[in-house]
C-alpha cells in the first residue's frame, strides 16, 4: 500500500527533485504576482513627454498652466522636450508616450465664444510595439491630460462670465438709484414746464394787450400828425418801429408758448418711459431675489466641476495582485501538478507482487500528501511573506488542497492513459483554461467557444472559488458548488486511474505499451 513512499525513500535524489518541484507553484506565484503587485501605483518612473508649443494670448496659456500643474504631479516621470527629442524617445523606448500641445491651443480656446470657434487640437502618441500595457497606461495619462485642459477652459470662461454677471449685479443697485433720480427730474422738469406754460399764457396775452394799444395809439398819432407839424415825421418813424417790436414780440411770445407745450409733451412721455423702466427693472430685481441667484468664484467652480463621484465597490481590494490571485494561485498549482508529473515515475510499478487496489491506493496518498505538501508551502508564502489579505483561511486553504489534488490526478489520469503524452495534453490543457477561466479579462470579452469552455473546465471554478474565500463573495458559483465539482471530478478520474492499473494488469501488451511511451520516466 506505501509502494510509492518506500520508492521515494530509498531515492535520496528523487526527494530533493520532488520537494524542489513543489516550490515551484511558489516561485511562480512569487515572482508573478511580485511584479505585479500594483502597477499603477508605481508609474512614477515611466516617463512620458510633453511637447509644449503653445504660443499663448493675454488671458489665457494653457501650455504654460498644463507644465505647472504637472510640476507637483508624480503620476509619471514627466518630460517637458521638444517633437524631435519626444519621438526619438518614444521610439526607442525610453518613454511610453508624448503628448503635443500646439501652437495655436490658447489661441483656438479664446476662440470659442467667437462668430468661428476653432477647437484645441491635441496630438498623442504612444507605442505599443514596445510594451502594449505600458502604452494603454499613456493613453490613460493623455486623457487624463485632456480633461484637464478642458477643466481649464470651461473654467476660465466659465470664471470670466461669472465675474462679468457679478459685476452687474453689484451695480445693479447704482443702476436703480440712477433710475430714479431720472424719474424724479422728469416730474420736476414736468413741474417746471407747467408753470412756464402758465407764465407763456400769461405773457401772450401781456404781448396781445400791448400789441392792441400800440395799433391804436397808432391810429391815433395819425390823425394828430397834421397838428405836430414838422414834428410829426420823426415821431412817425418811432411809433413805427414801435409797432414793428411789438408784433415781432407777439410773434415770439406765440412761437415760445408752442414750443413750451411741445417740450411738455416730449416730458410726458419722459417720464412716463422712465416709470414703465422702473417698474420693469424693479421686476427683474424681485425675481433675481426670489431664485437665490448669487454669482461668486465659488459658483462658478461648481459650475466647471458639478459632480463629485464617490465610487464604492462591492468588495475591498488592498492592491492588484490581491485581485490577480486566485488566477495566479490555480495556474501556480497547475503548474506544479504537471511538474510532479513530469518528475515522479506514474508509470514504474515498484512491487510486482502488489495488488491493482494496493498501488492504486499507494498512488493516491502519494497525490494527497503532494497536495498537502505544495498547498502548504503555497499558502504561507501567500499569507505570511506577500501579506496578502484573505478573508477566510479555512476556505483558502481547502481550495488550494482541493484543487491541487485535483490537478494532481488529472495530469497522472492522462499521464497513466498516454504515457509522456499525457503530459503534452496537461500543458495544452493548462493553456486552454488559461484562456476561459475569466482570471484575466471579463470571460464576456472572449467568444463563444471560451465562453462555453468557461461553464465546464475545474480552473474557472476554482477561481470562482479562491475569490469567494479572499473576498467573501460568491461570484459565478457558491463555494461548495466548487468544492463538490471538483470532489466529483477528482474521484471520477481517481477511479479511471484504477480501471486503466486493472487494465494494464490484465492486458501486458498494453502495459507495455504504455512503459514505452513513457520510458523517460524509467
Amino acid at each position: 500500500m506505501f509502494q510509492d513512499f518506500k520508492f521515494i525513500f530509498k531515492k535520496p535524489l528523487l526527494i530533493a527533485t520532488l520537494f524542489f518541484v513543489s516550490l515551484f507553484p511558489v516561485i511562480y506565484s512569487l515572482t508573478f504576482l511580485g511584479a505585479m503587485w500594483n502597477p499603477y501605483d508605481r508609474t512614477g518612473d515611466m516617463a512620458f513627454h510633453i511637447v509644449n508649443e503653445d504660443e499663448g494670448t493675454e488671458d489665457i496659456n494653457i501650455g504654460s498652466n498644463i507644465e505647472e500643474e504637472l510640476s507637483d504631479n508624480d503620476r509619471f516621470d514627466w518630460k517637458f522636450t521638444g517633437l524631435d527629442e519626444a519621438k526619438e524617445a518614444v521610439q526607442s523606448g525610453d518613454a511610453y508616450g508624448y503628448l503635443v500641445i500646439p501652437s495655436d491651443a490658447s489661441d483656438n480656446a479664446a476662440s470659442l465664444l467667437s462668430e468661428q470657434p476653432e477647437k484645441v487640437n491635441l496630438t498623442l502618441h504612444t507605442n505599443p510595439g514596445y510594451n502594449f500595457i505600458g502604452s494603454i497606461m499613456a493613453q490613460q495619462a493623455g486623457s487624463e491630460l485632456e480633461k484637464n485642459i478642458q477643466t481649464e477652459i470651461t473654467s476660465t470662461y466659465t470664471s470670466s462670465l461669472i465675474d462679468e454677471i457679478a459685476q452687474v449685479s453689484d451695480r445693479s443697485g447704482e443702476a436703480e438709484q440712477a433710475i430714479n433720480e431720472l424719474t424724479e427730474g422728469a416730474v420736476a422738469l414736468d413741474q417746471g414746464l407747467l408753470q412756464l406754460q402758465g407764465s407763456t399764457a400769461e405773457l401772450q396775452e401781456g404781448s396781445n394787450t400791448l400789441y392792441s394799444g400800440e395799433q391804436q395809439f397808432s391810429s391815433q398819432l395819425n390823425q394828430a400828425s397834421a397838428l405836430l407839424g414838422n414834428y410829426a415825421q420823426p415821431i412817425t418813424g418811432a411809433q413805427s418801429q414801435l409797432e414793428s417790436g411789438a408784433g415781432d414780440l407777439n410773434n415770439g411770445i406765440g412761437q415760445l408758448n408752442s414750443g413750451v407745450s411741445e417740450l411738455k409733451a416730449g416730458s410726458e412721455q419722459l417720464s412716463g418711459g422712465l416709470q414703465e423702466v422702473q417698474s420693469q427693472f424693479q421686476e427683474l430685481q424681485n425675481r433675481m431675489d426670489e431664485s437665490g441667484l448669487v454669482f461668486t468664484s465659488e459658483g462658478a467652480d461648481a459650475i466647471t466641476h458639478p459632480i463629485e463621484l464617490t465610487t464604492e465597490t462591492s468588495v475591498e481590494t488592498d492592491n492588484y495582485a490581491q485581485g490577480f490571485a486566485p488566477l495566479v494561485v490555480a495556474v501556480s498549482l497547475f503548474i506544479g501538478a504537471i511538474t510532479f508529473n513530469v518528475v515522479y515515475p506514474i508509470n514504474k510499478i515498484f512491487d510486482k507482487e502488489a495488488s491493482v487496489v494496493s498501488r492504486w491506493i499507494s498512488r493516491g496518498l502519494l497525490f494527497i500528501s503532494h497536495s498537502v505538501l505544495i498547498s502548504s508551502l503555497l499558502y504561507a508564502t501567500i499569507v505570511w511573506i506577500m501579506q496578502i489579505d484573505i478573508y477566510s483561511h479555512w476556505r483558502f486553504y481547502f481550495a488550494m488542497i482541493m484543487w491541487s489534488l485535483v490537478s494532481i490526478i488529472i495530469i497522472a489520469t492522462m499521464v497513466t492513459i498516454f504515457g509522456n503524452f499525457g503530459k503534452f495534453l496537461g500543458i495544452v490543457l493548462l493553456i486552454v483554461q488559461l484562456s476561459s477561466s475569466g482570471g484575466t479579462f471579463p470571460i464576456e470579452t472572449a467568444n463563444n467557444f471560451y465562453q462555453s469552455l468557461f461553464d465546464v473546465l475545474p480552473m474557472a471554478f476554482i477561481v470562482s472559488g479562491f475569490k469567494d474565500a479572499i473576498f467573501n463573495q460568491a461570484f459565478n458559483v457558491e463555494f461548495s458548488t466548487v468544492i463538490i465539482y471538483l470532489a466529483v471530478i477528482s474521484i471520477v478520474l481517481y477511479l479511471m486511474i484504477l480501471l486503466v492499473l486493472w487494465l494494464k494488469d490484465k492486458f501486458p501488451a498494453y502495459e507495455e505499451k504504455i512503459n514505452k511511451m513513457s520510458r523517460f520516466e524509467g
